[in-house]
């Protein structure tokens, strides 16, 4: 699929860009997707707001998923277009992520304690 194609993939909303930051960080199934999205976001993360997104990136090569047999649970995890794709949102984001770094400072957004890790 090629950068054209991709365009088709509206991340127009935080909850779709965290969610594809949290499925970078690796495999997941969607009720765990649902409650740490609330969790970062602080705010009722409904299945409305997730499962057609993950649906509309598994047709489009971005994700697949495994289903486990423990309640019909299905784990979703980014292709490796998926995460290139994704690499190359936060690239076309710096902009934006440097803004958001001076107006609530650098301090907030990588504390003294994490840097010496």
């Amino acid at each position: 699929m090629g950068k054209t194609e991709l365009h088709k993939i509206r991340v127009n909303t935080v909850i779709k860009l965290y969610t594809l930051v949290l499925l970078f960080d690796g495999p997941k199934h969607g009720y765990e997707l649902m409650k740490l999205l609330e969790n970062k976001l602080e705010t009722k993360v409904g299945p409305s707001q997730v499962y057609p997104f993950l649906k509309q990136l598994e047709r489009e090569g971005l994700l697949r998923f495994k289903e486990l047999k423990e309640r019909d649970k299905k784990v979703y995890s980014l292709t490796e277009e998926g995460k290139r794709f994704v690499k190359d949102l936060l690239e076309r984001s710096i902009e934006f992520l440097q803004a958001s770094i001076r107006a609530v400072g650098p301090n907030k957004v990588c504390p003294p304690s994490f840097k010496d890790n």
